[in-house]
């Protein structure tokens, strides 16, 4: 166990020894979070801070569609006005919006149908602004769909404006006594109140913290590739010292290390940026299952390269390109279903959504049940996949 612990000590100095490493993983996680998340995303809160100019074209002016106009007009996260289609490109180009919101003509026709009506997103070419606004348009038109069904069903005459605003009234009554949120066009129970989601800070501090996070562990999960050039592990192997012991003592030093840095900066962020992340209990284990999981994957990619240099690229392409993937830079409720889908293959979309959960709900754990299990089996699967390929000459 001495032998272990030395192993696990001597790594975790190593990875912090120099001083571009640490302003690495712990400076720039905080900085990123800084820019993408106060200077353009406006107040940490949520509700407060600087607001979203938007405009709306509302094609239909129909009851759903005026309906989703009133509930954008009430978000304070956005400064909307209501535009006609022939405005939208002078208000461009006078910058007094930053993306219009199109509402189709047959908007309510098609909820009517049982279809799903596309509420349109459209910003000048090469904004990117508008990716901090979508998910409470995504979430508001669903929202207002699904009253809209539900009022329809049970209206007395839904043929008559008056009958259906009753119901419509009365549906919007009950889900916020009940505290029901809707999230794409399916009703759920949840402790969350209905308009409760993580401020655009908040995102862009869990983002970058579960990207940095996972650069490093890979980055340490190659030190092995690194000792090896070196001569170093092979003298380390020849020791009285058994080689459980030192694969253990690497291992415990790349989740140890990890861990130390997701606490820095979850600490840093609620400091610096007052974020909010949950529970400590819940929110601990999450964090464990996406180290394991991330050194499983790193230890993998090193025993299928030959040298440190490759694993150090493949590894920051790999965890860039899941990463976007996985809804770390903008979240899946942007993408359509397929790339949705494909965004689940990869830990990070597990990982975020598990967090998510501990700093919304407060970590339940019947909620953090998939994220776990996913998380804990991908170590597994990747970590005796990368054990099973070290060499010990």
């Amino acid at each position: 166990m001495r032998q272990v612990l030395s192993i696990t000590l001597l790594q975790f100095r190593l990875a912090l020894k120099s001083k571009g490493t640490v302003a690495m993983v712990f400076g720039m996680p905080l900085l990123l979070t800084l820019i993408f998340g106060l200077l353009i995303g406006g107040g940490s809160d949520g509700s407060g801070g600087q607001t979203f100019p938007l405009a709306v074209v509302d094609s239909d002016a129909s009851f759903a569609s005026q309906k989703l106009v009133e509930a954008l007009r009430e978000e304070k996260t956005i400064g909307l006005r209501v535009a006609r289609n022939e405005e939208v490109t002078r208000l461009f180009a006078d910058k007094v919006i930053a993306a219009a919101v199109i509402i189709p003509s047959g908007f309510e026709d098609d909820l009517s149908a049982g279809a799903s009506p596309e509420v349109k997103l459209v910003a000048p070419p090469g904004g990117n602004l508008q990716l901090a606004v979508w998910p409470v348009i995504s979430r508001e038109a669903a929202r207002v769909a699904e009253d809209y069904r539900l009022a329809r069903r049970i209206a007395a005459d839904p043929a008559s404006a008056a009958a259906l605003q009753a119901a419509y009234d009365r549906v919007t009554r009950e889900r916020q006594a009940l505290g029901i949120s809707t999230s794409h066009e399916r009703v759920q129970r949840a402790k969350a109140k209905p308009d409760q989601r993580l401020s655009n800070l908040g995102e862009r501090a869990l983002g970058f913290t579960v990207m940095f996070v996972m650069m490093l562990v890979f980055s340490m999960s190659g030190v092995i590739l690194q000792e090896r050039q070196r001569g170093t592990w092979g003298r380390l192997l020849v020791t009285p010292t058994a080689r459980a012991s030192v694969l253990t003592g690497y291992l415990l030093s790349f989740f140890v290390t990890g861990l130390f840095q997701f606490a820095v900066l979850v600490g840093a962020s609620s400091l610096l940026f007052r974020i909010s992340w949950g529970a400590l209990l819940p929110l601990a284990v999450m964090a464990a299952a996406f180290i394991l999981c991330s050194a499983g994957m790193g230890l993998f990619v090193a025993g299928i390269v030959r040298t440190y240099e490759q694993q150090q690229v493949v590894g920051v392409l790999f965890v860039n390109a899941t990463c976007m993937l996985g809804g770390v830079y903008w979240p899946l409720e942007l993408v359509n279903d397929t790339m949705r889908r494909i965004g689940y293959l990869t830990p990070q979309a597990w990982a975020m959504d598990g967090f998510r959960e501990v700093m919304l709900r407060g970590g339940a754990w019947s909620g953090l049940v998939r994220p776990l299990i996913v998380l804990l089996a991908l170590a597994a699967i990747f970590m005796t996949a990368g054990l099973a390929r070290v060499r010990y000459e």
